[in-house]
Parts: C-alpha cells; sequence; structure tokens
C-alpha cells in the first residue's frame, strides 16, 4: 500500500464511518484501492466499491482517500485550518465535497477531473480562465487570523528546523546538496535581506491558496472548460503578491512529466515575460475590480506585477526551505533537495535582477547564458545538470 502502511482495514473503516451505505456492507477484501501519484505532501488513495455493489442511498462509488504525510503531521494546526477551510470551500461549491475528516487525513469527493499541464497555463486562453478563478478566490472571506503573519512565521520555523546534523539525510547526494546550498547563502541573514527587500512593496493582504500551480488546478471531465482548486493545507491571508508570484515561478517547473529521478524538471528560461504576465493580470484585475475602466484596470495590471515578481522572490526562498524541511521529514519518493536548490537557484536570478545597479528588471529575463554564468551561483551544479541531460 506504499511506505505510508495504511492497511486496508484502516481504509474500510475511515470510509464507512462517513459514508455508511453500501460501504458497511464489504470487507476488507472487497474495497478497491489504488494510490494516486504526484502528492508531494501527502499520501493520496482512490477507494472504491466493488463493480458489483451498488450504493444503498446517495453515497459515492468512489471517494479520495487523503493521507497526511509526515512532515505535516508534526504541525496539526496547519491540518486543522485546511480541514476547516476545505469544509467551507465544499459546503460553498468551490472545491470537493468533505465527507469526513479524521486525525490522520480525511475522506474527500473523487472529482473526476485531470490536474492541468505546465505547459496549459501558458497557454492564453486558460491562463485568463485560471486569472479570473484566483480573483475570486482572493475575494472569499474565511474565519483565519487575518494578520499576514503565516509567510514570515513559517519561514522562521523552517530555519529553526534547519538540520544541524548533515546525517539527517539518508542519500549522499542529499548531504551534498545541502553543503552546496550552505556554501552558498546563509539562509538565516538572507531572511531579513529578502525581509528588508519586501517591505519596499506594498501588496494588500487576501485570503490566498499559497500553492496556486497546475497540479492543485483541476479541469472537469464533465465540463472541460470549467476549473477547481484543490489541495489548501498552506492557505492562509497573506500578500497578493505571494501568491501571484508563486503561480508564475509554476512556470518553470513540470512535475508530472517526469518519472524518473528527481521526479520535476526545471526549465528557468519559461519564468514568464512581460506579455504572459500582463494578458494573467488585465484578466484577474476584469474579475477583481469590475467597475475600473480599461485604463484604470491596466495601470492596476502593471502595479500587481511588480508585487508579484518581488513577491515571486518569497515564493522561492520559502519553498527551498519546505523542501529542505522535507527531505528529512517524508518517505514521499521525490528528489526535495535538487528541487530545494532549483527554487534557491531562481530566488538569486530573480533577486539580482530586481535589485539591479541601473534599476529593476520587471519582469526579470532567465536566460541560458545567465543561468551558464558566474552570476548563477549555483553555475557548477547547473552545467554539470545540463551536460548529463545531454
Amino acid at each position: 500500500m506504499s511506505k505510508e502502511k495504511i492497511t486496508r482495514q484502516q481504509a474500510l473503516e475511515w470510509c464507512q464511518n462517513f459514508l455508511r451505505g453500501a460501504w458497511s456492507t464489504i470487507n476488507a477484501e472487497q474495497i478497491q484501492i489504488n494510490q494516486i501519484p504526484g502528492g508531494l505532501s501527502n499520501y493520496l488513495y482512490l477507494c472504491s466499491l466493488p463493480e458489483n455493489i451498488e450504493p444503498l442511498n446517495n453515497e459515492p462509488r468512489k471517494v479520495l482517500l487523503r493521507i497526511y504525510g509526515e512532515a505535516h503531521r508534526k504541525h496539526r494546526s496547519t491540518l486543522l485550518i485546511d480541514s476547516v477551510v476545505c469544509t467551507l470551500l465544499s459546503e460553498r461549491r468551490l472545491g470537493p465535497k468533505v465527507h469526513g475528516v479524521f486525525p490522520d487525513g480525511r475522506v474527500e469527493e473523487f472529482v473526476e477531473a485531470e490536474c492541468l499541464l505546465v505547459s496549459e497555463i501558458r497557454e492564453k486562453n486558460i491562463a485568463e480562465k485560471i486569472a479570473r478563478l484566483l480573483a475570486e478566490l482572493h475575494q472569499i472571506d474565511m474565519p483565519l487570523v487575518k494578520e499576514p503573519v503565516w509567510l514570515y512565521n513559517t519561514i522562521e520555523r523552517y530555519i529553526a528546523d534547519l538540520p544541524k546534523d548533515i546525517p539527517k539525510f539518508t542519500r549522499e547526494e542529499d548531504r551534498t546538496i545541502f553543503n552546496e546550498i550552505r556554501s552558498v547563502c546563509n539562509l538565516k541573514e538572507e531572511f531579513e535581506n529578502l525581509k528588508n527587500l519586501l517591505s519596499t512593496v506594498d501588496s494588500p493582504v487576501c485570503f490566498t491558496h499559497n500553492d496556486f500551480q497546475p497540479g492543485n488546478i483541476l479541469r472537469l471531465i464533465s465540463q472541460p472548460d470549467n476549473f477547481t482548486v484543490i489541495d489548501f493545507e498552506y492557505c492562509s491571508y497573506n500578500y497578493r503578491g505571494f501568491d501571484i508570484g508563486n503561480h508564475f515561478c509554476e512556470y518553470m517547473f513540470d512535475y508530472k512529466s517526469s518519472t524518473t529521478w528527481p521526479h520535476f524538471h526545471v526549465d528557468f528560461t519559461l519564468y514568464p515575460s512581460e506579455d504572459q504576465q500582463m494578458n494573467f493580470l488585465r484578466s484577474y484585475v476584469q474579475t477583481s475590480n469590475p467597475t475600473m475602466t480599461p485604463i484604470e484596470q491596466d495601470d492596476l495590471a502593471r502595479q500587481i506585477m511588480k508585487e508579484a515578481n518581488f513577491y515571486a522572490m518569497a515564493t522561492n526562498f520559502f519553498w527551498t526551505l519546505w523542501s529542505i524541511h522535507m527531505a528529512v521529514s517524508t518517505s514521499i519518493e521525490f528528489g526535495y533537495m535538487e528541487y530545494g536548490r532549483a527554487r534557491l537557484t531562481a530566488y538569486y536570478l530573480i533577486r539580482d535582477q530586481l535589485t539591479g545597479v541601473n534599476g529593476a528588471t520587471i519582469p526579470p529575463q532567465i536566460t541560458e547564458k545567465l543561468l551558464r554564468s558566474t552570476q548563477n551561483p549555483f553555475h557548477r551544479s547547473y552545467n554539470l545538470m545540463i551536460n548529463k541531460t545531454n
């Protein structure tokens, strides 16, 4: 059943507790369970009634069983927020129905849908639709702390929890990358620099997803022009620029097409251009500020573009620390340290262009020449990766 060691009996009991009906008539040998790949923080399973068993009432034939990963279990407050938010969104029909919540996870509606590909979020028409979706999300009122404390508090916790002993990493390659990261960056000092930079950028606070990437945006099979958002485990009240900047950074990462280690591809040169960003932001502003004139909407879109690109630094720094934390906290198969190094690479390349002596380059332009040059603090690793790929 995976390294999580969830037994068939456990899965059945959770389904029976919340679904009743025909689920109460089957035994552990009859329940159909398939692990769903792709979760970077949780373990996901599709649980189904056997084909010869019909529902007795309105209970679903299939459900998604979400089991929290080891790293999340250490922070129960985060899981509580995730459960509350998903339940409220479920009631408002803005997300999958939540059938039940328990200490180790929850039982959710299995949505007949497919997550978007990273290539799709770069397409003009799809980018416009998901921009509207994000704008609607940002206008939701949630019963959460309204002060934007989540971002800095979480980064501070990750820094405090940084491994002090190299042996905590089980892979030799992870130890090598961790030493490389430490040789390039004093993470605690860089965090102070980042806070100083962001203090110069005004970005309003709203309810944010904080992980608005293609794997968390689903296209409904029955309504292919409609999309829904899942996985709110990192949601909070946070700066608008963080959510949008994070989405722009996701243009560079592909988690779906890679079937071999480290289970992701990165192409830094795909960081969105000005045209791509403005296409997304115009649609976002038209939804969030429909009474503005077209000129006012365009001005606001350009203002948000500055916010998003500055907060893109914060998203890359955040996911760098998250990666190190996950590398020593979970058994999920993923190249967390390779991912952390890639995120920190993006952090430096974006930071240096936004703080250049000749003024900020907005949006930053990440070229292959720049990546191979000494301006990239990880240029040796990057060149080795490229040479190995070729």
